[in-house]
C-alpha cells in the first residue's frame, strides 16, 4: 500500500512539474508576444484568432477576450472582409504563396470602424500538427502622414522655386539671342555666368525632385521608338559646353546606322547626359571621352569611357547609392546632387535594361548601358520625316496584331496612334481627343466600316477628319470614293508600307490661320512676359490670370490653343481640362507648369511641359505640334 502511495504522489509531482512548466512557457510567450512593438495576430486554419498581443490591442481597440475566437475578418475593411476567407483557403487549397511568406501594405479597421494603413507579413507555423498564422502588423499612418507632408513640401518647392527660375531662365534665353538688342563682351560674359549658374541650380532642383517621384513611383514614362544613335549624337551636341568647359573631347562615330528602341526619349537623354557630363568632370585636361554603340544578342550596348581620375575600388558597391560622390574633396569637378546616377538606374531598369561600370583609380572609367533593341524592322529608312511631328492618328482595326503593325509603320515616321478594336471604341476615343486622321477597316464587330463612315460624316465637328481605308474588300473602294468625302485613299491588305505612310501623309492639312491663337491661363506676370516674347513671331497670345477669365475668354474666342498652368489662384487649371475637351470643335492645351503632372493627366492633353526643364526651343516646338 505504501509503494502505491509513494507512486502516486510522484505522479502527482511530475503532474505538477508539467503543469507550472507549461504554465511557465505559458507565461513565455505571453511576455514574448506583448514584448513586441509591432502587433502580432496569430489565427489557425479555420481564420479564428487564438493569440492577440497587447500592441494588437492598442492598434485595434479589441482587447484579447473581444476577438480570440472570433473570425480575423472582423479586423478588416469592406470589400477585403467579404473576400479574406478565400485567400486562405485558396493557398490551402493551391499552396500558391500570394500572401504568405511577404509584406504588402492593405488597409485595417479599428473596432469603432475607423480605417487605417498597415504592412502586414504572414507567415506559416505548425503547432500540435496543425497549420496556423501568425499576422505582424506595423501601423504605417505616421509613416503616410509624413509622405504626405513630403509630397506637399515638394509641390511647393516645385511652384515656388521653379516658377521664378522659369522667368529667369527664359529672359537670359531671349537676351542671349539678341532681343535685347547688341551686348558688350562683358555683358555677354555676366550673361553667361547667369545662365551657366541657373541650368546648374535646375539641374539641382530638378533632381531632386526626380528621386522623390522614383521612390514614390510617380516619375513618368513615355515610351516610343526612337533612334539610339541619333539621341547619342544629339546628347554629344549639347553637351558641347562641357567640352570647353573642362577641356575635353566628345569622341563618337557620327556614321553609325540607325538602332531602334522602345523608350522614353527625353529619360534616355537625360541618362547619356549624365554621363557625358561625369566622364568630362573627371577626365583630365585635354583627355578624350570615347562613346562607343554595339549590337549584341538582341541587345544595344552603349559605353562611355573617359581615362581620367577613375573610382576607388572602396567606392565602387555605392556607386549607384543617392547622395554619393566619387570623389567630395573636389568640389570643382563634383558640384551636385550625387543623385544622377541613382536616378540613371532608375531610368534605365523602367526600360527593361542594365546600367553598370567598371573603374581602374587613376586609369579611367567605363560605363556600359544594355538596352533591349526594338524587334520591328526599319520600315522606312529614307523617309522618317515625311509626317508632321506628332501627328495624331486613330487606328480602327478588330484585329490586334494588323493594327499593331500600322501603329509601328506610322510611329516610325513621327506619329502618335491610338487603337480601337470597335467603333463603340473609336467613337469613345474621339469624344475626348481630336485627331489629325483615322485609319479605318471595313470589316468590323457590331457596327461595319461603312456605317460608321456615315455617322461621322454626319456630324460637323468630324467632317475636317481625313479617313484612310484599309481593307481586303476591294469591291467597297469605289463606294468608299464615290459616296465619302473623307475617304482620301484606300490602302489594300496586306498593307503596303510606303503606300500607308504616302495617304497617311496627304491627310495633314495646312492651317487656314496665318497665326494661331493662343490662350495662355498664368497667374505670374513675369512668366506671361517671357512667353509672349518668346511666342511673339509664332502667333498671338491672349492672356487669363485666373479659371474664372480663362472661361470669359473661352466664351469670346475660339483659341488653337490653351497654354495651362495648374496653380492658379482660384483653383486648378485641371479643372478646365473637361471643359475644353467639350467645346466644339474641342481645343486642344499643352500643360505649362511647375508641377510635374501624372501619366494620367500627360495622356489628357497634346504635352505636359515643366516650366523649368522647358528650354524656349521646346516650348516653340511643342507649341507648334499641338496646334492643329
Amino acid at each position: 500500500m505504501s509503494n502505491e502511495v509513494t507512486l502516486l504522489e510522484q505522479a502527482q509531482q511530475e503532474i505538477a512539474s508539467l503543469q507550472q512548466e507549461v504554465e511557465n512557457i505559458t507565461i513565455k510567450q505571453s511576455t514574448l508576444l506583448n514584448t513586441l512593438v509591432d502587433a502580432l495576430i496569430l489565427i489557425d486554419e479555420n481564420n479564428n484568432i487564438t493569440a492577440f498581443n497587447i500592441a494588437a490591442t492598442q492598434l485595434f481597440g479589441y482587447s484579447p477576450e473581444e476577438v480570440i475566437g472570433e473570425n480575423v475578418r472582423l479586423l478588416c475593411p469592406e470589400p477585403v472582409r467579404t473576400e479574406h476567407d478565400k485567400y486562405i483557403a485558396r493557398y490551402n487549397h493551391t499552396q500558391q504563396k500570394h500572401i504568405v511568406g511577404r509584406g504588402r501594405e492593405v488597409i485595417a479597421e479599428r473596432k469603432d470602424g475607423s480605417t487605417f494603413p498597415i504592412l502586414l507579413s504572414v507567415s506559416e507555423m505548425w503547432l500540435d500538427g496543425k497549420r496556423h498564422f501568425t499576422g505582424l502588423i506595423k501601423d504605417l499612418t505616421l509613416q503616410k502622414e509624413s509622405e504626405r507632408v513630403k509630397n506637399e513640401f515638394i509641390s511647393t518647392v516645385s511652384h515656388e522655386l521653379r516658377t521664378p527660375l522659369t522667368s529667369i531662365r527664359g529672359s537670359l534665353g531671349l537676351i542671349v539671342g539678341g532681343a535685347g538688342g547688341e551686348m558688350s563682351a562683358q555683358h555677354k560674359s555676366l550673361v553667361n555666368i547667369a545662365v551657366n549658374n541657373t541650368e546648374r541650380l535646375l539641374l539641382l532642383i530638378n533632381d531632386i525632385l526626380d528621386i522623390e517621384k522614383i521612390e514614390a513611383g510617380k516619375l513618368r514614362f513615355e515610351f516610343k521608338r526612337f533612334d539610339i544613335v541619333r539621341l547619342i549624337q544629339q546628347c554629344i551636341a549639347d553637351n558641347a559646353g562641357m567640352e570647353e568647359e573642362y577641356g575635353v573631347h566628345y569622341q563618337f562615330d557620327e556614321h553609325l546606322q540607325p538602332i531602334y528602341i522602345n523608350g522614353d526619349e527625353n529619360r534616355m537623354h537625360q541618362v547619356i547626359t549624365n554621363l557625358l557630363s561625369n566622364a568630362a568632370k573627371f577626365s583630365y585636361q585635354n583627355g578624350t571621352v570615347n562613346i562607343d554603340i554595339k549590337q549584341h544578342n538582341g541587345l544595344v550596348r552603349v559605353s562611355i569611357i573617359d581615362h581620367g581620375v577613375g573610382i576607388s575600388s572602396k567606392f565602387m558597391p555605392k556607386l549607384f547609392d543617392k547622395f554619393t560622390q566619387a570623389d567630395s574633396t573636389d568640389v570643382r569637378k563634383t558640384a551636385g546632387t550625387g543623385l544622377g546616377l541613382s536616378i540613371s538606374k532608375a531610368i534605365i531598369e523602367k526600360h527593361q535594361g542594365k546600367i553598370f561600370a567598371e573603374s581602374e583609380f587613376k586609369k579611367g572609367t567605363r560605363f556600359y548601358i544594355d538596352l533591349p533593341i526594338s524587334n520591328v524592322d526599319s520600315i522606312i529608312a529614307d523617309i522618317g520625316d515625311s509626317l508632321s511631328d506628332q501627328a495624331d492618328i486613330l487606328i480602327v482595326e478588330d484585329d490586334p496584331d494588323i493594327a499593331e503593325l500600322i501603329k509601328r509603320m506610322l510611329s516610325d515616321v513621327g506619329c502618335n496612334c491610338d487603337i480601337a478594336y470597335d467603333t463603340l471604341q473609336a467613337r469613345d476615343m474621339m469624344s475626348k481627343k481630336t485627331y489629325n486622321a483615322m485609319t479605318l477597316d471595313l470589316i468590323l464587330p457590331g457596327q461595319n466600316g461603312i456605317e460608321f463612315l456615315a455617322e461621322i460624316e454626319s456630324l460637323d465637328t468630324e467632317q475636317s477628319m481625313p479617313v484612310v481605308v484599309i481593307s481586303v474588300d476591294a469591291a467597297s473602294k469605289q463606294i468608299s470614293t464615290e459616296d465619302f468625302t473623307s475617304v482620301v485613299d484606300w490602302i489594300q491588305k496586306p498593307i503596303d508600307s510606303n503606300k500607308l505612310i504616302d495617304a497617311v501623309q496627304a491627310t495633314q492639312a495646312v492651317s487656314s490661320r496665318d497665326r494661331p491663337l493662343i490662350l495662355q491661363v498664368e497667374d505670374e506676370e513675369d512668366v506671361q512676359k517671357v512667353v509672349g516674347m518668346i511666342l511673339k513671331d509664332h502667333a498671338d497670345i491672349v492672356t487669363a490670370q485666373t479659371l474664372s477669365e480663362a472661361r470669359e475668354q473661352l466664351a469670346k474666342h475660339h483659341f488653337d490653343l490653351v497654354l495651362l498652368d495648374i496653380g492658379l489662384p482660384d483653383g486648378s487649371g485641371l479643372d478646365l481640362l473637361v471643359e475644353l475637351k467639350s467645346q466644339q470643335p474641342p481645343v486642344n492645351s499643352v500643360i505649362f507648369s511647375a508641377q510635374d503632372v501624372g501619366q494620367d493627366i500627360a495622356e489628357q492633353v497634346s504635352a505636359a511641359l515643366v516650366k523649368s526643364t522647358t528650354t524656349n526651343l521646346q516650348l516653340i516646338q511643342t507649341i507648334k505640334a499641338a496646334i492643329k
